[in-house]
C-alpha cells in the first residue's frame, strides 16, 4: 500500500481506514536575547470552528493594545510592557509567516520614523510576540499591523480501501467546521460507488462509505469545501 505524504493509512480486516497526519514543531523565539516577559495563555481552541479555520489573520493593533480590527473572530491583542505586545490568533501559526509596520488604527495620518520586530510567541503556538521602538531603539509603546501568512493546508487527496472494506476514515488538515462539505468519488473500475461521506466536526475526519465491498483494492479520491 502507498502511503500519502500527509500522513499513512492503518488498515485492519473488515476494519475502516485510517489515514492519520503529521503534525508540526513550535519553535520558541526571543528578542534581543533575552527571555519574552510573560503575558496570557491563549492557546489555540482544540475544537474546529469556522474561526480556526480563517484565512484572513491580520490584526491592527492601537497603541495602548487594544485591537482595532482584524480579520478573524477570535483574534485578541495585550500590551505586555512597554513597546512589547501578544497578538493571539484562533489557529496555529507556528508554521506561518510574519509582517509587521508601524501605524495607526485610522486611515488617515502618519507617525513618526520608528521600528517594529516580530516573533512567534514562546509558548505559545497561537501568538506572536510584537516589539516596537521609536527611531532611537528604545522599546516604545506604538500601533501598528500585523498580517500573518499561512500555506494552505491540503484539503483534498486519495485515499485506498481494499478488497473486503466498505469504509475510510480520513483525517482532514485544518480540521472540520460545521459549514465544511466532504466530497468523494471512486477513481477505480470495480463495480462500486461512493454512498456517502460523514463529517465529524469533533474528530476533525470525513468517514467514506462504498454502497458495498468490492472485489479488489480501489482508490477513492476526496476533497472538503469549507
Amino acid at each position: 500500500m502507498r502511503l500519502s505524504k500527509a500522513g499513512r493509512i492503518l488498515l485492519g480486516a473488515g476494519a475502516a481506514i485510517v489515514l492519520t497526519l503529521a503534525g508540526t514543531g513550535i519553535a520558541a523565539a526571543t528578542s534581543h536575547g533575552s527571555p519574552q516577559p510573560p503575558g496570557p495563555v491563549v492557546q489555540a481552541p482544540q475544537k474546529v470552528t469556522s474561526a480556526s479555520l480563517c484565512r484572513a489573520l491580520y490584526a491592527v493593533v492601537n497603541a495602548d493594545g487594544s485591537l482595532a480590527r482584524a480579520g478573524c473572530p477570535g483574534t485578541t491583542s495585550t500590551l505586555l510592557a512597554t513597546g512589547d505586545y501578544q497578538v493571539s490568533f484562533p489557529r496555529d501559526i507556528s508554521a506561518c509567516g510574519f509582517v509587521a509596520t508601524v501605524g495607526l488604527s485610522s486611515f488617515g495620518g502618519s507617525v513618526p520614523a520608528s521600528m517594529i520586530t516580530e516573533a512567534g510567541r514562546a509558548g505559545d503556538n497561537s501568538a506572536a510576540f510584537v516589539q516596537t521602538f521609536n527611531s532611537a531603539g528604545t522599546l516604545t509603546s506604538l500601533g501598528f499591523h500585523l498580517s500573518v501568512q499561512c500555506p494552505p493546508a491540503q484539503r483534498a487527496g486519495k485515499v485506498k480501501i481494499l478488497a473486503g472494506n466498505t469504509t475510510a476514515v480520513v483525517s482532514v488538515p485544518g480540521g472540520i467546521a460545521s459549514a465544511s462539505v466532504g466530497l468523494a468519488t471512486v477513481q477505480t473500475n470495480a463495480g462500486v460507488a461512493v454512498q456517502s461521506v460523514v463529517p465529524s466536526v469533533s474528530a476533525g475526519t470525513i468517514t467514506i462509505h462504498l454502497d458495498k465491498a468490492p472485489g479488489k483494492a480501489v482508490m477513492v479520491g476526496w476533497s472538503v469545501a469549507n
